[in-house]
């Protein structure tokens, strides 16, 4: 843990530009620093351009990478997510869809957590993404559908 009390969305903004060459995560509340490999990059690279690429002809929203949303109180940094257009320093609607891509300093127990919390908040599609294992994705009221290598994802009735 880096800060020893809940810190509100904007003191977590000004926090984050006081260190420019970290990256900072949530974990049950907490800021902790992440220091995601080159896959992570690659798999965040590639969702973001396919959500972008497919969301230029199908719009639903705008696809962001590694942007607060304070959503009830949490606050989360989703790897990859589609929300509304916002001006704003940070979001408080829900994604659309929101992907996490697990680095190896992560527990996978509260990585499954945070997609729960973002159906619970109200996405429609939370996806984890497990480097060289599986996609799980997630829906609220649905079974978990897990996709290997080979499978396709699909946007389903969201996307």
């Amino acid at each position: 843990m880096l800060f020893q009390r809940e810190m509100t969305a904007e003191e977590f903004l000004e926090f984050a530009a006081q260190h420019p060459d970290k990256r900072f995560d949530f974990v049950h509340g907490e800021v902790v620093e992440v220091s995601p490999m080159p896959v992570h990059g690659r798999i965040q690279a590639a969702f973001a351009t396919a959500l972008n690429n497919h969301n230029e002809e199908n719009p639903v929203g705008v696809v962001y990478t590694e942007v607060l949303h304070e959503l009830g109180g949490e606050k989360f940094i989703p790897d990859v997510c589609i929300n509304i257009p916002t001006t704003e320093k940070y979001l408080t609607v829900a994604p659309i869809i929101a992907i996490e891509i697990r680095s190896e300093s992560q527990k996978i127990t509260d990585q499954r957590e945070k997609v729960i919390s973002y159906l619970k908040h109200g996405s429609k599609m939370a996806i984890l993404v497990i480097p060289s294992e599986s996609v799980e994705v997630h829906r609220k009221g649905r079974k978990v559908k897990i996709l290997t290598f080979g499978d396709i994802l699909d946007g389903e009735d969201v996307f």
